[in-house]
């Protein structure tokens, strides 16, 4: 799915949002765009911030597949 600046944006947030709230503000990583340290129109993909243990992976994987579901069935709608 090709996103806009305006969409990765947002994506983004929506990813950081729903880590804060499934594993708490003192998680250790976030969400970042990939490569990092790529702005918006250059992301081509978002990865974690910090080198995460396999568990708070684990933790991302399963945020990031519900926010892209959420994203996607968005798009398709729109």
């Amino acid at each position: 799915m090709a996103m806009s600046k305006t969409t990765k944006k947002k994506y983004l947030k929506a990813l950081n949002r729903s880590l804060k709230k499934e594993a708490g503000k003192d998680f250790g990583s976030s969400f970042v765009f990939y490569p990092i340290g790529a702005k918006p129109k250059d992301a081509t993909g978002v990865t974690a911030s910090d080198a995460a243990n396999p568990q708070e992976l684990q933790v991302m994987e399963a945020v990031q597949a519900r926010v892209y579901a959420e994203f996607s069935s968005t798009s398709v709608a729109a």
